[in-house]
């Protein structure tokens, strides 16, 4: 699987005592957090996905654009993004989302169609040759399309994962934002998925985590 570069924020864990066998069945949320902020003139869009097995991450990119509904449905992109790239095929993944642009989307991916893509997403490689994001994610959803379903929720908050997801997305929001540091980002992240899993705060070793990404900003990658 060739790398991709990582957002300028993100983090990705996995929490213990939560492990599962490669195979396994796992249900994962995905959120994003979009707002203007009143300082920060690059408006960050906050990402964050928890999973059953404890795997979780948050982050953020940000834009220069001053926008709502596309906004916030990009964050969640991202979102869907990072979950896939870490989670599938490695595990049998049930996407939760409260997003029909997001569930239809995903659905068409499945089925071949690699051009179901948010309005106005640009698919043409970047100027130094990375391929989009999400035309990795549709690429990828097509090829392990048995290992993937999505399921559509009426609120992200009617799942514990889901709430979860919103609380990382938030998170990534504000560490992008410059209202909170990285090391406060990170332990309010380990604290926050602990207590929604039930589990002790204890992560796998960071060499025992698969990783397909390389460490570094991602300017010249797509914007979801």
């Amino acid at each position: 699987m060739p790398s991709v570069k990582r957002d300028k924020q993100q983090k990705e864990e996995q929490l213990h005592q939560l492990v599962v066998a490669p195979g396994s069945a796992i249900e994962v949320a995905i959120v994003g957090w979009y707002e203007l902020h009143s300082v920060n003139l690059a408006h960050p869009r906050g990402w964050g996905y928890l999973a059953s097995d404890g795997h979780y991450g948050f982050g953020a990119t940000t834009t220069q654009k001053r926008f709502d509904g596309p906004g916030e449905l990009a964050a969640e992109m991202r979102a869907l993004f990072w979950a896939l790239w870490k989670l599938v095929p490695v595990y049998r993944v049930t996407l939760l989302t409260d997003y029909h642009e997001i569930a239809n989307t995903v659905e068409a991916w499945r089925n071949g169609d690699h051009t179901a893509m948010p309005p106005g997403y640009d698919t043409a490689a970047g100027e130094s040759g990375y391929e989009r994001k999400l035309v990795l994610a549709a690429r990828k959803a097509h090829a392990h399309a048995d290992s993937l379903a999505v399921r559509l929720v009426d609120h992200y908050a009617d799942t514990a994962l889901g709430a979860g997801a919103n609380e990382l997305a938030h998170l990534g929001w504000k560490w992008s934002a410059r209202e909170i540091t990285k090391p406060d980002a990170e332990a309010q992240a380990l604290a926050l998925t602990s207590k929604i899993l039930h589990v002790d705060p204890v992560l796998v070793a960071r060499a025992d985590q698969g990783d397909n990404a390389d460490e570094g900003d991602d300017e010249k990658q797509a914007t979801p």
